[in-house]
C-alpha cells in the first residue's frame, strides 16, 4: 500500500512560479507585469458581472472637468474629484486580453535591458513618473483634440517611454518591424513617433489615445535629459524613497 504524499502548498507553488519568472524577467518588470495582470483579473472577476463601466469610472482616466446640464436646464462645470489619482491608476487598466498582451509583451522585450542598466528603483520610477505625466497631459489637453467625452486607460504611455529609453541607450539593437523586418531601435522609435504624430493630427480616431503615446515619448526624452543634468535628484537616483540614505 502506497503512502500518501503531501502536494505543494499554495505558498510553495507561488514560490516556484516566482522563481520561474525570475529566470526570464528582471524584478521591476516582473512586478509591473503582475500588477497589470492582477488588475485585469480583478476587473473581469469583480466588475464585469455587475457593471464594467463602474470600474472605468473609478480607476480609468475620466475627463478632468465636463460641462453638464442640470435638471433646470442650466449648464454647469462638473470637476472630476478622482482626476489626480486616475493619472496613476489608468496605466494599470486593460479591458481586453489583446490590449494587455501587446503592452506587457513590449514591456517584457524592452524593459529588462533598461532595468539591468539603471537598477530596479530608477527603472520603476521612470516607468511610473513618465506614465503619470503622460496621463496628466492627456487629461489636460484631450478636450482640445477629442470632440466627444473620453475614458482613457492602458499602459501605453509608460511603455512608449520605455521604448524611447531603449532606443536612446541601445540605438543599434535590432527590432523586428511588424515582427518581420529587422531595423535599428532608434529608427523604429523615430518611425513610431512620426506615425503617432500624424495619427494625432491627421485622423479623428478616438479609440486610441495617440496623445498619450506622444506624451510618453516626450516625457521619456525629458526625463533622460534631466537625469543627466540633475543626477543626484531623487527622481533620477537609486533611492527608493525621497528621504533617507542612498
Amino acid at each position: 500500500m502506497r503512502g500518501w504524499t503531501r502536494g505543494p502548498t499554495l505558498r510553495e507553488y507561488l514560490r516556484e512560479v516566482n522563481a520561474g519568472l525570475d529566470r526570464y524577467l528582471t524584478r521591476g518588470v516582473k512586478w509591473i507585469l503582475l500588477a497589470n495582470v492582477m488588475v485585469f483579473l480583478a476587473i473581469k472577476i469583480l466588475f464585469t458581472p455587475l457593471n464594467e463601466d463602474l470600474a472605468l469610472k473609478w480607476v480609468a482616466q475620466n475627463p478632468i472637468a465636463q460641462f453638464r446640464e442640470s435638471t433646470n436646464g442650466e449648464l454647469g462645470l462638473r470637476v472630476n474629484p478622482l482626476c489626480i489619482p486616475q493619472f496613476f491608476t489608468y496605466m494599470f487598466v486593460h479591458l481586453s486580453v489583446w490590449h494587455l498582451a501587446m503592452n506587457m509583451l513590449s514591456l517584457w522585450f524592452f524593459g529588462p535591458p533598461l532595468e539591468s542598466r539603471w537598477g530596479t528603483a530608477i527603472f520603476v520610477k521612470y516607468y511610473l513618473l513618465t506614465g503619470f505625466a503622460a496621463g496628466a497631459l492627456h487629461g489636460m489637453l484631450a478636450p482640445f483634440f477629442y470632440r466627444s467625452s473620453y475614458v482613457m486607460f492602458g499602459a501605453s504611455g509608460a511603455v512608449f517611454a520605455v521604448l524611447l529609453a531603449f532606443a536612446m541607450y541601445f540605438p543599434h539593437e535590432k527590432v523586428l518591424l511588424y515582427f518581420v523586418v529587422p531595423i535599428p531601435a532608434r529608427v523604429f522609435v523615430i518611425l513610431l513617433g512620426l506615425f503617432t504624430f500624424y495619427s494625432l493630427f491627421g485622423t479623428e480616431n478616438i479609440t486610441i489615445s495617440h496623445l498619450t503615446h506622444l506624451a510618453g515619448l516626450g516625457f521619456g526624452y525629458l526625463w533622460i535629459r534631466l537625469a543627466q543634468v540633475f543626477p543626484d535628484a531623487w527622481w533620477f537616483n537609486e533611492r527608493v524613497l525621497p528621504f533617507g540614505r542612498r
